[in-house]
C-alpha cells in the first residue's frame, strides 16, 4: 500500500496555506502576470479579466471558476495502457531531462549527442521506478538543423524506443522555423494520436515553464494553447531563484510562484475547461556567492513542501521533487542532495516528479551512473513511505515467534519468512557485505563501477517495443536519418 503521509504539514500548516493564498490573490488582482501573446490576452479579456497591455489581472471569482473545472486527476493513454496522475495514485516519475552535457564513465564532460539520448531512453524504459520517458537532451550538435522543424524528430525517438508515455518539452523558435509554435505543438499532439490511434484522450504530457518573475513567454504560451486545444494535459511550473527572480524571503518566492502558476492554470481552463493540468514548481534558492541556482539546498525542499500544500489546497495534481544536486559528480554531495530533494515526492506524496534520476550540476549535466544510483534513492524513499506494518494479527504472530525463541534464542529456521521478503528492501547496488574491506572492495569495486556494470547489463537486455509496420512508417516521416527503420 502507498500511504499519503502529508509530510509537508510538519512545515506548512493550514493557516499558513490560507495566508499564502490570500496574498497570492492580491498579487493576481493588484500586480498581475505578463502574457506575451495577443491570443492569450484576448482569451483573458473575453472572460472578464483585466488586461492592461501585456499584464493580466485575475479576480478571485475567475480563479475559482477555473479551479472548479480543473480535474483532480487524469490519465495519459498509450498502447501499453493508462497512466493515472492524481492524489489517489502512486507518484509518477520521469528521468534525466534537458542537460546540455553529460558526465561519462571516464570522468570526462562532453556535449550530449543523439546516441546518448537513445541510451537514456533505454535506461528509462527498463527502469522499475520511472514511469514516463523523455529526451534527456535537446537540439544536440549532431542533429540535422537544416530542417524547418528539427524538434519533432527528437520527439519521435520517444515513440521508437519506449511504449511508456512521453513527458515532453515545448518546441521553441530555435528548432522550429516557418511554422508557428502553436501549430508545431498541435503537430506533435496529432503525431501521438495517430501513432496510438487514440483520438479522444490524452496521449502525452508536456512541461511548460513560466518566466519569472510573473510572466509567460510567447513560446511557452503557443505550446500551452496548441496542446490544450488538442485536449492534451500540461504541467504549469515556475523556476524562480530567490533574490534574483523572486523575493529573498522564501515566503515571497512561494507567493509569487503560486500567483504565476495559477494564472497559467486559469488560461488552460478558459481555453478547454476540464483539460488536465499539473500544478508545480522547481524554484530554488540562489547562492549569491556565485549567483548560481542551488537546487540541492534545503530551501529548495521547503519551497517544494509549500508548493505541495498549496496544490492540495486547490485540489490539483502536483509536481514537486527532483533527484537534483549541484554536485559535479555522483559523490557524497550528490547522494545527500538527491535524497533530500526527492523526499517531498515520496514522503509527502506529490503526484509527479521530473528528473527523478540522473541530474548533476543544477540541471546542466546528466549522468548514466547517477541515474542508476538515483533509482536506488527512489526505492529507499518508496520503502520508507510504506512504514512498519502494525496490526493485531501481526502482533499476535510476532508474539508467538518471540515466545518460541525465548531469551537468547534465534529466529533462523527453515525458509526465509514471507514477512522478511515483503518488509525488507534489499539493495542490489549499495554495499551490505561485512568483512575485510580491502577484500570486499577488490571484489565489488566502488559504487560508480557497480553502477556502470548495471548500465551495461540493462542496455544489453533492452528490448524495443514491438511496433506495427504502419507505426514504423509514420515514425520514418519524422525520425532523424540515422534512426529510421
Amino acid at each position: 500500500m502507498y500511504m499519503n503521509r502529508r509530510f509537508y504539514e510538519k512545515y506548512v500548516s493550514t493557516s499558513d496555506v490560507e495566508l499564502l493564498h490570500e496574498y497570492s490573490l492580491k498579487v493576481l488582482k493588484e500586480v498581475g502576470v505578463s502574457f506575451a501573446s495577443e491570443e492569450a490576452l484576448a482569451i483573458f479579456k473575453k472572460h472578464g479579466a483585466t488586461v492592461e497591455g501585456n499584464i493580466v489581472k485575475i479576480s478571485e471569482e475567475l480563479l475559482n471558476k477555473a479551479l472548479a473545472t480543473a480535474p483532480k486527476s487524469f490519465a495519459v493513454t498509450t498502447s501499453a495502457g493508462e497512466t493515472h496522475i492524481g492524489e489517489r495514485f502512486k507518484p509518477k516519475t520521469v528521468g534525466c531531462y534537458g542537460p546540455s552535457k553529460f558526465l561519462f564513465e571516464d570522468d570526462t564532460y562532453r556535449a550530449a549527442l543523439l546516441p546518448d539520448v537513445v541510451k537514456f531512453l533505454k535506461l528509462m524504459h527498463t527502469s522499475d521506478v520511472t514511469d514516463f520517458v523523455n529526451n534527456s537532451a535537446y537540439d544536440t550538435p549532431d542533429l540535422d538543423k537544416s530542417q524547418d522543424n528539427f524538434y519533432i524528430p527528437q520527439v519521435a525517438l520517444c515513440l521508437k524506443y519506449s511504449d511508456r508515455p512521453t513527458y515532453g518539452n515545448v518546441a521553441n523558435s530555435l528548432n522550429v522555423k516557418k511554422q508557428s509554435l502553436k501549430d508545431a505543438a498541435k503537430e506533435i499532439a496529432n503525431l501521438y494520436k495517430e501513432f496510438y490511434d487514440i483520438w479522444d484522450r490524452p496521449v502525452l504530457l508536456t512541461n511548460c515553464c513560466a518566466l519569472s518573475p510573473l510572466g509567460y513567454s510567447y513560446e511557452v504560451l503557443d505550446n500551452i494553447m496548441g496542446l490544450v486545444e488538442e485536449g492534451q494535459p500540461v504541467t504549469i511550473i515556475t523556476c524562480s531563484m530567490t533574490n534574483l527572480t523572486a523575493p529573498a524571503a522564501l515566503m515571497g518566492s512561494v507567493i509569487q510562484d503560486n500567483a504565476t502558476i495559477l494564472a497559467g492554470i486559469v488560461l488552460t481552463q478558459l481555453i478547454n475547461p476540464g483539460v488536465g493540468v499539473i500544478y508545480g514548481t522547481v524554484s530554488s534558492p540562489t547562492d549569491m556567492r556565485k549567483t548560481a541556482i542551488a537546487i540541492g539546498a534545503p530551501e529548495a525542499q521547503l519551497i517544494q513542501m509549500a508548493t505541495l500544500a498549496l496544490g492540495r489546497y486547490y485540489g490539483l495534481p502536483v509536481r514537486t521533487g527532483v533527484s537534483g544536486s549541484d554536485s559535479l559528480k555522483p559523490d557524497y554531495q550528490a547522494g545527500v542532495e538527491s535524497m533530500t530533494t526527492l523526499m517531498t515526492t515520496y514522503l509527502g506524496k506529490s503526484d509527479f516528479a521530473l528528473n527523478n534520476a540522473g541530474i548533476l550540476q543544477s540541471y546542466a549535466v546528466g549522468s548514466y551512473e547517477k541515474f542508476v544510483l538515483d533509482e536506488e534513492v527512489n526505492r529507499i524513499l518508496m520503502r520508507l513511505n510504506k512504514g512498519i506494518k502494525i496490526s493485531d494479527t501481526q502482533a499476535g504472530k510476532v508474539f508467538d515467534e518471540i515466545k518460541k525463541a525465548g531469551p537468547l534464542g534465534n529466529y533462523l529456521s527453515g525458509r526465509t519468512p514471507k514477512e522478511y521478503r515483503d518488509q525488507h528492501h534489499l539493495s542490489q547496488i549499495f554495499n551490505k557485505t561485512a568483512g575485510d574491506p580491502a577484500v570486499i572492495f577488490e571484489e565489488v569495486g566502488d559504487i560508480r563501477q557497480r553502477a556502470s556494470k548495471i548500465i551495461e547489463e540493462r542496455l544489453e537486455s533492452y528490448q524495443a517495443p514491438d511496433l506495427t509496420k504502419k507505426q514504423q512508417e509514420l515514425l520514418n516521416r519524422y525520425l532523424p536519418e540515422s534512426e529510421k527503420f
